[in-house]
């Protein structure tokens, strides 16, 4: 088995497992809520039912008694599956619509009136005591019970279907989830391998120049210029290595949410990059132009700022054109800051547009550059909460760094 096969199945059975505990949790939930709203309507019904009795009852002689009228009436008010009786103080039977009545029934105590459950199984019975009262002396009491086992058997029912419906779509979930999780995993890990090969080769090219110079350094022996000028072909490789390697170490980081976020000025650390900018955009003869209004105060962390900007600023000096010019602008509203880069080039090509933020993308695959530098301020950016856009205005590349106000 594959790691990504094995990685999708963990992914699909985590995911399915969760769905189906929380389904399963719904259904212990609705079976629960049916099985309260049952008997309580149950419980409902009998107490209506007592009460509709006890209006029949007549007291003779402190005693209950009921006429032949009411007796009809009496089967009438209890209604079909439901059975009554009317007990007087001496516990003798003045009125049931069964011949023999539960003995636990007719044993119970009247002093209050309360529900009951009594029998188990097939034969438990829900019933509801009503004392019968004559100037605060207890003359007798009526019963009035209900067979409760078709509860549980519709408790069971409903479980019995929600456990069904629940695999049924876990089922479902993990068919779809497998043909989802196949497409985008398969997708990120062919990016990660991607992004491994990428940069592996961009490490392994400077470490390559390295090597040869010192090589060729220790061969023979040369005068000290040509030591110089190897020893200046190293520094600048292994700048370059420190170069990726700190790109590499910020993606890093941002995608692991580790940075350190504080309060600080967009303007301030734009100002910064654009000092340290400066050089290179001078060799190109190329104006660079900085402005700032508004409050500039975003959450993040001001190093790995000052590294996302300076990534867009030399990626505008790199594609303005020589004595070209590069307009930056920093401006702050109530809700969003937005740091705005734009050079009078060529601008985007549509390509850039759509995979300009992709790490290791390059427009000019032979060209200089190691094409994480767009892909690094959008990791810094988007670990601040902001997000950054490519668009072409006017024809000129713009590159726009949005954040919430702090």
């Amino acid at each position: 088995m594959t790691y990504t096969r094995a990685l999708r199945l963990r992914l699909i059975a985590a995911y399915v497992g969760a769905l189906f505990a929380g389904l399963v949790c719904f259904a212990a939930a609705a079976v629960f809520g049916i099985d309260r709203s049952e008997r309580s309507a149950l419980d409902s019904h009998l107490s209506a039912a007592a009460q509709a009795v006890s209006a029949l009852l007549d007291l003779r002689s402190g005693r209950p008694t009921i006429d032949r009228d009411d007796r009809r009436q009496f089967l009438t008010v209890l209604g079909a599956q439901t059975s009554g009786l009317v007990v007087d103080g001496s516990r003798k039977i003045v009125l049931s619509n069964v011949s023999v009545p539960p003995a636990a029934l007719l044993a119970v105590p009247a002093a209050t009136a309360s529900y009951i459950t009594t029998g188990s199984g097939e034969a438990e019975l829900r019933a509801f005591v009503l004392p019968i009262t004559n100037k605060g002396s207890h003359v007798g009491k009526i019963v009035v019970w209900r067979p409760s086992d078709w509860i549980d058997e519709t408790d069971r029912q409903a479980a019995v279907a929600f456990l069904l419906a629940a695999l049924v779509i876990a089922a479902l979930a993990w068919f779809a989830g497998n043909a989802v999780t196949h497409r985008a995993l398969d997708e990120v890990v062919s990016r990660q391998r991607r992004f491994t090969a990428d940069a592996s080769h961009d490490l392994r090219a400077p470490l390559a120049v390295i090597r040869a110079e010192s090589d060729l350094a220790l061969t023979k022996e040369r005068d000290p210029d040509a030591y110089r000028q190897s020893l200046a072909t190293i520094s600048q490789e292994a700048e370059r290595m420190e170069s990726l390697i700190g790109d590499l170490l910020s993606v890093a980081r941002a995608d692991a949410g580790v940075l350190e976020i504080a309060r600080v000025d967009l303007d301030h650390i734009t100002r910064e990059a654009c000092a340290r900018v400066a050089g290179a955009a001078a060799a190109k003869m190329v104006q660079l132009d900085f402005a700032a209004s508004g409050r500039t105060q975003v959450n993040g962390n001001a190093s790995e700022l000052e590294r996302a900007v300076l990534a867009v600023l030399h990626n505008a000096v790199k594609h303005a054109p020589a004595g070209g010019r590069i307009e930056v602008r920093a401006n702050g509203t109530s809700g969003t800051v937005e740091l705005s880069v734009r050079d009078n080039g060529a601008g985007f090509s549509p390509e850039a547009l759509e995979h300009g933020l992709e790490r290791f993308w390059r427009g000019d695959a032979s060209g200089p550059g190691s094409g994480l530098g767009l892909a690094v301020a959008d990791s810094i950016v988007q670990a601040s909460g902001g997000t950054v856009r490519l668009s072409n205005v006017e024809g000129q590349a713009e590159t726009r760094l949005v954040f919430p106000a702090a």
